[in-house]
């Protein structure tokens, strides 16, 4: 049985790696969480073949295989539709209990985590499924303690990352109960300051953050530091207070967005400058303070929100003629926009803004 998942695995990954149909940057993704995968999966077969064999190590096989075989089926249209986007391209929208401050897309798309201010209330909302009063379904809550900042949902869609004004980061679980019932928090860390983001690592291991004490940390989840808190790996000291913080798809880069400066930066974790500090590998000043920023599925581009009312995608390889990084497009909100992120397939970006607590699914493809 052993060799025969050996030789399933090695026909498909194969197949696979000699397509040549994606992009190259997409291609480097992909291989590089595929190879993640399959070094799990040599382990398990070493072990199988040292301790022998067990049904759960071949259903581990198998659901690694699925995992691969998704990322291969994933299909990321990419972008589509240049200049002003108005009300027509919103898909979605629901109105909270307070100013929507975070929000982001669920792995599969089907489905947003918010985070309000003044209920202080997560939330994860279908985009398929409607209430009895034909209003987006709320799927889950999490009533938390203070202010939340920052929500956002992990790789596998099994944990929720929340930044809140106690200076806390705190790891929920949506799959365990403790004690009381509640969500189990998995883990937690306290800041310099108030958590203004959280996000976590393509791989789920490591989260960043950011603060009023303007900091850019990124701390581990698997590794401790000698107090036995939760190791910090990185840290980037900004011109101000830290609204935005994201991981790109890779993980190899941060992109943060400061207050104060009303900068963007693409900060390297695999380089440094000639003062030994994270490298910035880009940088974008807006025309207000920066308090949301992300890449998209490729890499190539970020969406951020200001708090002059403007979302703006922006190209990390494109220049403007000043030289600057290029703006393809950009949407007027209502109000400043606290939040804006990339859908799985880049097709879409999902806005929070303190117009009247709105949340917005605009399309960045032309309409049929």
């Amino acid at each position: 049985m052993f060799e025969y998942f050996k030789r399933q695995f090695d026909s498909y990954f194969k197949r696979q790696f000699d397509s040549r149909e994606k992009q190259k940057s997409l291609e480097q993704i992909k291989k590089k969480k595929s190879l993640e995968l399959v070094q799990e999966i040599e382990e398990i077969t070493k072990r199988m073949a040292e301790k022998g064999e067990t049904i759960e190590d071949y259903r581990r096989i198998i659901a690694l295989v699925q995992k691969i075989k998704k990322i291969y089926e994933e299909k990321i249209i990419g972008w589509q539709l240049e200049g002003k986007l108005t009300e027509e391209n919103v898909l979605a929208e629901y109105k909270a209990g307070g100013e929507v401050f975070a929000a982001n897309f669920s792995p599969e798309g089907d489905k947003v985590v918010i985070g309000s201010y003044g209920d202080r209330m997560m939330r994860v909302i279908s985009l398929t499924e409607k209430d009895e009063q034909g209003k987006p379904k709320v799927l889950a809550e999490y009533q938390a303690g203070e202010t939340v900042w920052a929500v956002n949902l992990s790789p596998e869609g099994d944990k929720v990352v929340i930044g809140g004004s106690d200076g806390m980061m705190r790891v929920i679980s949506l799959t365990e109960k403790d004690e009381q019932g509640k969500p189990k928090v998995l883990a937690e860390y306290q800041a310099g300051g108030e958590v203004l983001a959280a996000n976590f690592s393509p791989e789920g291991d490591k989260v960043v953050i950011g603060s009023n004490d303007g900091m850019m940390r990124v701390i581990s989840l698997r590794e401790k530091d000698k107090q036995g808190k939760p190791k910090v790996l990185a840290e980037y000291q900004a011109g101000g207070e830290v609204w935005a913080a994201n991981f790109s798809p890779e993980g190899d880069r941060v992109v943060i967005g400061s207050y104060k400066d009303r900068m963007m930066r693409v900060i390297s974790l695999t380089e440094k400058d000639e003062q030994g500090k994270p490298k910035v590998l880009a940088e974008y000043q807006a025309g207000g303070r920066v308090l949301a920023a992300n890449f998209s599925p490729e890499g190539d581009k970020v969406v951020i929100g200001s708090n002059d009312g403007m979302m703006r995608v922006i190209s990390l390889r494109e220049k403007d003629k000043q030289g600057k990084p290029k703006v393809l497009a950009e949407y007027q909100a209502g109000g400043a926009v606290l939040v804006a992120n990339f859908s799985p397939e880049g097709d879409k970006v999902v806005i929070g803004s303190n117009d009247d607590s709105m949340m917005r699914v605009i399309s960045l493809t032309e309409k049929d």
